[in-house]
């Protein structure tokens, strides 16, 4: 049987200079049973499972945590790193594996349709469970990948571009074309048309929007207590799962962080015929652990008056265009 989290191998290097021992693959400690793609509920065993489960929190760490280190570093837990602060570390994502993900390049056991955690190097590879702490919506103009890539604006808020005017001649992509087009900005997305489609190509109206959607949800996991929350971003060929999740967050009245989800992988395609993988969510229930409900909710207010703020952003594109072209992104214009 597969297991649901685990430590990602990565690949030796092809000439080592020194024989190294190979890091040992390492299981997450579960604190109750992973849901199923199908489930829809908790049931009532894993509830209470979840129930007596250690927050995730900083101090103290879960024992889960401290049993894995070395007998004579247990005393020294977090030790020396007293002046790191939230603000010196970027959130970490949570990645779903395409065919041509980079990370297939460097870890042995990922495989494509398994979820990557970037900061613990931990590999989901069937369903597990999270809880949506926080939400923004951003846009992002990039430079085509073959004109150099990069981004040429952005909108943090989901609205204002920054910087608010400018004109950007570009040569788009060979897939898109391959032509000279200019794009201009406004100071903000609705006035720039940027995010409608037609705007990649003014030259054609069938092709998609120059701006990319992005959809960022940061997800706790209540089952594995030891992994930071991370950030998963709907973009392009995931946008429409996006705006379904968001559909049911909506219509009900649980707050954002008292409900928890199943994440799963299926193959899904496009009109383009492009095979990918994307995003399969169900509702599994609320959070009824009270200190953890608690905990999430503390999280949500820091993140509401903070922001989010995504240092990796650029690391993006790449993933934007593993699956991309006509059929891609959802038909008519975004909502504003």
């Amino acid at each position: 049987m597969a297991k649901t989290a685990t430590k990602a191998q990565p690949k030796p290097a092809e000439k080592p200079k020194t024989q190294t021992p190979q890091r040992p693959v390492q299981t997450a400690q579960r604190a109750s049973v992973p849901a199923t793609a199908r489930q829809e509920t908790i049931k009532p065993e894993d509830v209470k499972k979840l129930n007596q489960s250690p927050a995730l929190r900083q101090a103290p760490p879960p024992a889960a945590v401290v049993e894995q280190l070395p007998a004579h570093m247990r005393g020294d837990v977090d030790l020396g790193k007293e002046n790191i602060t939230q603000a010196d570390m970027d959130i970490p994502r949570l990645k779903l594996i395409q065919g041509l993900s980079k990370e297939l390049q460097l870890y042995d056991d990922l495989r494509a349709g398994h979820f990557f955690h970037t900061a613990s190097e931990m590999m989901f590879d069937e369903a597990f469970r999270v809880v949506p702490i926080f939400f923004d919506k951003q846009y992002i103009l990039w430079r085509p990948l073959e004109d150099g890539g990069g981004i040429l604006a952005r909108a943090a808020d989901g609205v204002n571009w920054s910087p608010s005017q400018g004109k950007y001649k570009v040569k788009l992509d060979r897939k898109d074309g391959g032509v000279e087009v200019e794009w201009n900005l406004a100071p903000t997305v609705q006035q720039s048309g940027l995010a409608n489609w037609g705007t990649m190509n003014p030259a054609n109206n069938n092709s998609p929007p120059a701006a990319t959607l992005m959809y960022n949800f940061v997800l706790a996991f209540p089952d594995y207590p030891d992994l930071m929350p991370a950030v998963l971003t709907f973009q392009r060929s995931s946008i429409k799962i996006g705006r379904k999740f968001m559909t049911k967050l909506k219509t009900v009245r649980t707050p954002l962080f008292g409900s928890i989800f199943t994440l799963s992988s299926f193959d899904d395609h496009n009109s383009a015929s492009q095979d990918f993988k994307n995003i399969n969510i169900v509702g599994a229930g609320l959070v009824n652990d009270p200190d953890l409900y608690q905990l999430y909710k503390d999280m949500y207010g820091s993140l509401r008056k903070a922001g989010l703020n995504i240092r990796d952003v650029d690391s993006l594109q790449g993933d934007a265009d593993h699956v991309d072209g006509e059929g891609a992104q959802p038909e008519g214009s975004p909502n504003y």
